[in-house]
């Protein structure tokens, strides 16, 4: 057996709030691991050479889901699609749809890591749940794209002292009563933007759109669980995309919840494999909460299947 690498985003903002976390985390794992806190992609990935090096059977990964995609994309490129390790996502940022999708079993990063620490070193098997990744513009890999309000909404929220699940809530509130009332909050959030989009060839029947979604996880968090075609087929993930009104889609908030199809004819729900956009003028967009520059085009297709530990 190889061992553990465990990466820790030093930027991440659970381990800003834990300094000690690398120590922590180098004691859970003795001799069966290595732990390396980065700070800039340089060091992410020199830490994946050398684990690449050490053939690791397991990457784990300490912070949201930002960088989750920033250390699995810089793997794929080393290791191949083909021939991941099996992955660890340990919560320490601030948005962890991954951790709550797979059912991860316990919520602080170092009781994730001691019990997979615990079964490696007995041979037990671990817990996983495959999901595919999100191929993007052919170079990165993630698990949820969007453009349109999720950027805006993003752009808010990551403006506040303190983004986390008490601030998320509260924009929500806000726009619910920004919508009632009529105030410019709303329609800053919600911009119609224009792209020609296809699925497996087919085109979306929209030239407008308020929003774009694709994911191969179920949540997007606050527990709300849209992307109930996540899983529904191995090498496709769930396409939500329309010009959908902020009253049609906080009408249908218990829905999206719930994980039940919003039942929109302003939305376009449904898997795909390969989605096509091409935008009028360019848009910026996010992959994994991480908000990237405007592109004239983005190219999703479903990208390999990852193994990711849950228990």
């Amino acid at each position: 057996m190889a061992g553990i690498g465990v990466i820790v985003n030093a930027h991440a903002s659970g381990n800003r709030r834990k300094p000690k976390r690398v120590t922590v985390f180098a004691s859970i794992v003795g001799q069966d691991g290595f732990v390396v806190a980065t700070e800039t992609l340089e060091q992410l990935e020199a830490a994946l050479v050398e684990f690449h090096e050490r053939r690791i059977d397991i990457l784990a990964v300490c912070g949201g889901d930002g960088s989750f995609y920033h250390a699995v994309s810089a793997a794929v490129g080393i290791w191949g699609e083909h021939d991941l390790p099996l992955l660890l996502p340990l919560r320490g940022g601030t948005i962890n749809n991954l951790s709550r999708t797979i059912g991860a079993r316990r919520r602080r990063p170092e009781s994730m890591l001691a019990h997979v620490v615990k079964d490696y070193r007995q041979g037990k098997t671990h817990e996983v749940t495959e999901r595919n990744l999100i191929k993007v513009n052919g170079r990165s890999y993630g698990y949820i794209v969007g453009t349109g309000l999720i950027v805006n909404f993003l752009r808010l929220y990551y403006s506040g002292n303190k983004p986390g699940p008490a601030r998320a809530f509260g924009l929500v509130g806000m726009l619910i009563l920004s919508n009632i009332f009529g105030t410019s909050l709303i329609s800053g959030i919600v911009k119609p933007f224009e792209a020609d989009i296809t699925c497996d060839g087919e085109r979306v029947p929209f030239r407008s759109f308020t929003l774009l979604l694709a994911s191969s996880v179920a949540h997007i968090g606050l527990g709300v669980t849209p992307f109930y075609l996540s899983a529904r087929k191995s090498g496709y993930f769930h396409v939500l995309a329309g010009p959908s009104t902020p009253m049609q889609l906080i009408s249908r908030l218990w829905r999206f919840f719930r994980g039940f199809p919003a039942n929109l004819d302003t939305l376009y729900d449904n898997m795909a494999n390969h989605v096509r956009i091409e935008f009028a003028t360019p848009q910026a967009f996010t992959l994994n909460g991480d908000l990237l520059d405007p592109v004239e085009v983005l190219e999703l297709e479903a990208g390999p299947k990852a193994c990711f530990i849950s228990g």
